[in-house]
Parts: structure tokens; sequence; C-alpha cells
């Protein structure tokens, strides 16, 4: 007998070499939580696209930690990685209808809001504070931004490179006495391992808190400070200048937003956000250099 359950652990066993820790830990959750539970000592035989729409239904009614829906996105995400489980054993083609994932409507900082921070930002600059003007004038993801040293910054050629992350995962040491872990890895794709060139604006700023290479440029330290704690300081500084709360990522798609009304074009744009793809055409034709980047990037920076 071949049961799900058995597969799914050797699956996971053979792809953890070959996974980032981030990743692994990502499928051996959904592993763990949804698919081993729910299939429990059915053998894989039994396993057919209806069987598979029965597991779909009931985990878009109540499969999540609290008993609620879960998201399209993360349904989608439990198929697909069940489907490479499955695969990995026997010939199956997925033939049901996924759910839909509607896309939620994107939050920015209004002009008002976007002069308050600014201003806010201005006054008593420090490191943290730095971190915010930082992601305004670049688009820098929160991991990005808190695994950044000042060896990442080169103020004579004036460019960021991007060439790492940090978040926390769920740790899959069955030995350890933390549920979770940080972790400082290679970023989620090739794109997002991208030089970006530095406005004059920020180059000035960065200048005058340029410490030792190996510390982090939130902390001026060796030690990092870790996404969601650095969160809590952004959301503190949003009461401060009594603007309402935003989540971080806010602030990368005010970068896009701006970038787009100052008429950045789109190819530059997708590889400063280190986005994997704009199209076919635009991928395979339009290649703007780092100088032409920094032409562009220079716009955002106008006024600040």
């Amino acid at each position: 007998m071949k049961t799900i359950e058995k597969i799914t652990k050797e699956f996971l066993a053979k792809a953890k070499p070959k996974l980032k820790e981030s990743t692994y830990s990502g499928y051996s959750f959904i592993c763990e939580r949804h698919i081993i539970p729910y299939f429990k000592g059915t053998d894989i035989s039994q396993l057919n696209n209806d069987t598979i729409r029965d597991f779909v239904l009931y985990k878009m009614k109540n499969g999540g930690l609290d008993g609620t829906a879960l998201s399209p996105k993360t349904i989608n995400d439990m198929l697909c990685l069940l489907a490479q489980i499955i695969r990995s054993h026997i010939q199956f083609d997925l033939d049901i209808e996924k759910p839909q994932y509607i896309q939620e409507e994107i939050n920015v900082l209004t002009e008002i809001d976007y002069n308050k921070l600014k201003t806010y930002l201005a006054i008593g600059t420090d490191s943290k504070k730095l971190g915010i003007i930082i992601v305004l004038l670049t688009g820098l993801r929160l991991g990005e931004l808190c695994s950044l040293k000042w060896s990442d910054i080169d103020l004579e050629k004036g460019t960021i490179s991007i060439n790492k992350t940090i978040q926390r995962i769920k740790s899959t040491d069955q030995y350890s006495t933390s549920k979770t872990k940080i972790v400082i890895d290679t970023p989620k794709s090739k794109a997002s391992v991208r030089t970006i060139p530095i406005p004059l604006i920020l180059l000035s700023k960065l200048g005058n808190f340029k410490s030792s290479d190996n510390s982090y440029i939130l902390t001026n330290t060796n030690k990092h400070i870790e996404p969601r704690v650095y969160q809590r300081h952004f959301k503190s500084y949003l009461k401060e200048c009594g603007i309402r709360e935003y989540n971080f990522h806010v602030l990368r798609h005010t970068f896009a937003t701006m970038a787009i009304s100052k008429e950045m074009d789109i190819k530059t744009l997708s590889m400063l956000l280190g986005h994997t793809d704009v199209g076919f055409t635009m991928k395979r034709y339009i290649h703007p250099n780092i100088e032409h980047r920094r032409l562009q990037i220079e716009k955002i920076a106008v006024g600040f």
C-alpha cells in the first residue's frame, strides 16, 4: 500500500537538498498542515480528479488554521505542490478548475501622506528612518532592505547590489525548541539579484551614515533587524505623522506608481523591482543599461 502520507514524506526528503531553506519550509508546512492530515490513510490509487476536487472544496470552506476559508492563491499553491508529489510516483494529469484569484486593490500613499512622511523622515534622520527613504527611492522589498549591508553599497559607482534577503520561516528542525527561525538567503528569483543605481540625493544621505562594510545599514552594527520588528518601526512613524496604518509593502507600490507617473519605462521599472517578466517582447528586445536606469531613477528623486 502506497499512501499519500508516505509518498509526501518521500517527496519532501528528496526535494530538501535541492530547495532553498525557505522554499522547503513552505512546502513542509503545506504538507504537514493540509495534505497529510486530509489524505491520511488514503492510497495513491484512490486519487483522482474527483477526490482532489473534494479536497479543494473542503479547504476553500474551512482549511485555515482558525477554521476559516483559505484564499484562492493558497489553494492553488497547494494544488501545484500536490500535483508534483503525485507525479513523482505516477503519471497524472490534474484536470480540475482552479479557484480564481482576484487581485486585491493595491494601496499607495496619497500625495499628502507621501509629503507628510517625507518631511518626517528628514527631521532627525537616523539609520532606521534612512531605510524608509531607501525604499521610497528604490522600491526594495522589506527582506532585501533588512539584509542590506554597507558592503552592498558602492558610493563611488553609486549603486546598490541586491543579492540576499532575510525572512522568518517555520523551523523544520525536529530538535529545535523554536517554531520559527530567521534565515538570510538569496532573493526569490534570479531577476531579484540586481544592481540599482542610487539617486544623487540618496547617495548624499548614505555618505553621511557610512559605516564598516560588515555592518547592516538599518542598525549600523553587525546585528540585523528582522522584518517584522522593522515593520513595527514603520507603523510607529506613520502614527506619528498622522497617517493611517499601512503594511510596509505600500512603500514599494508607491515607488512603482510614482515611477509610472514620472514616465519611467516599464522595462526599467521591472528591472529595478526585480520582477521576472514584463512580456516576451520587452524581455527579448529591450535591455536598459545601468546608465539608462540611473537617468530613469533620478526622476523619482526630484524634489525629495
